[in-house]
């Protein structure tokens, strides 16, 4: 089992991240510990793990565990107010926490409920996704999306606790696999030998099988938090290099409907952030041969623009929660392992965007 607790200046002010797997007991210790009265979980996750949730509400009989229905479309303004409501039947309060289990959409909308019922309460995440547990869970952003724009609405408010249990991971391939492209992200923004270890994996069921995986889950988990800790508001600018890929990939997202889901998004969203970068500043790509070669060995579908997305994947990108002053700022990878951030003007992208759109 790995553990590590970080300083934070957002609430919480400290935020402990554990990560091993069959790590069930570290789970329910922390509910207890925490005075959790309501625990929120996707529907689909109950489901298929049902013994599991059966024996969570034999062991804590105090405890209630709300269903919901998980992906982008439970992060509304109505989702929230039927969870506070359930909240308050739950008689949560200042001392109370929640908890989650589940992944980035569940965590988004359990944070945000956290971070605003009675101005705050304690909040405790189990991910139960790759992508949750190497990147949403971490950092302490939380929010809804409105229907121009994805987290329009919410807060930086970390969890007292993390925990991972990698045994989740074994489930759901096809789902699982999309946290690959941030697990790719840190290797690229900050140590290559992260993408060293993937390429000794012939495919996701590999690595779930692999003694390292908790070992690569909490790697990523602690860069994140390293970059977090110094940044918690996006203020200084070290945060945003957390962003690469991540601008377009968001935009491929909204531009599909969500019909493409989030790291294959963001794995094309690298590719192509890296292909502008180097038409606009006259450097090497260094990214898309080897993010294309990575998808390819955990068969994450390499998608196109089609041309009835490229007007609002220029949209999404126009009035994108970053833009500042015309202005936007975008991760340049100048060889994996190593990342900076370039502010340009939003116009020079777009245009740069586009014409990378008429040639692809």
């Amino acid at each position: 089992m790995l553990e590590q607790t970080f300083s934070c200046s957002i609430p919480a002010a400290e935020c402990r991240i554990v990560v091993g797997r069959d790590i069930q007991g570290i789970m329910v210790s922390a509910i207890e510990k925490s005075k959790t009265g309501l625990i929120v979980a996707g529907a689909g996750l109950i489901d298929s793990w049902e013994n599991f949730f059966q024996e969570i509400e034999k062991s804590l009989p105090n405890v209630k565990v709300a269903r919901v229905n998980d992906g982008e479309g439970l992060k509304t303004f109505d989702s929230y107010i039927d969870l506070i409501k359930v909240m308050r039947t739950c008689r949560l309060d200042r001392g109370s926490s929640i908890a989650y289990f589940g992944g980035g959409t569940v965590g988004d909308l359990t944070g945000f409920c956290a971070s605003t019922y009675m101005r705050g309460i304690g909040l405790i995440a189990f991910p139960t996704t790759l992508l949750a547990m190497v990147d949403s869970s971490i950092g302490g952003k939380n929010g809804i999306d409105l229907s121009d724009g994805k987290n329009a609405v919410g807060t930086f408010y970390n969890p007292n606790i993390v925990v991972a249990d990698t045994v989740f991971l074994e489930k759901g391939i096809e789902y699982q696999k999309q946290g690959i492209a941030e697990i790719v992200k840190y290797g690229f923004i900050h140590d290559y030998s992260i993408i060293n270890s993937l390429q000794s994996f012939s495919d996701y069921r590999a690595l779930t099988k692999s003694p390292l995986l908790p070992d690569i889950v909490f790697k990523c988990a602690q860069i994140k938090m390293n970059i977090v800790s110094n940044d918690p508001e996006e203020r200084s600018g070290g945060r945003e290099l957390l962003n690469f890929g991540h601008t377009v990939g968001h935009a491929i997202e909204m531009a599909s409907g969500y019909m493409i889901p989030h790291g294959t998004a963001v794995m094309r969203g690298m590719q192509i952030e890296s292909q502008i970068a180097s038409e606009m500043l006259g450097m090497k790509d260094v990214v898309s041969e080897l993010a294309g070669d990575l998808a390819e060995r955990f068969n994450i579908k390499q998608i196109s623009i089609e041309h009835g997305m490229k007007q609002n994947l220029l949209d999404a990108i126009k009035y994108d929660k970053k833009v500042r002053s015309g202005k936007i700022t975008v991760q340049v990878v100048d060889r994996p392992g190593s990342c900076r951030n370039v502010v340009v003007g939003v116009d020079k992208y777009l245009e740069a965007l586009n014409k990378w759109l008429k040639e692809n």
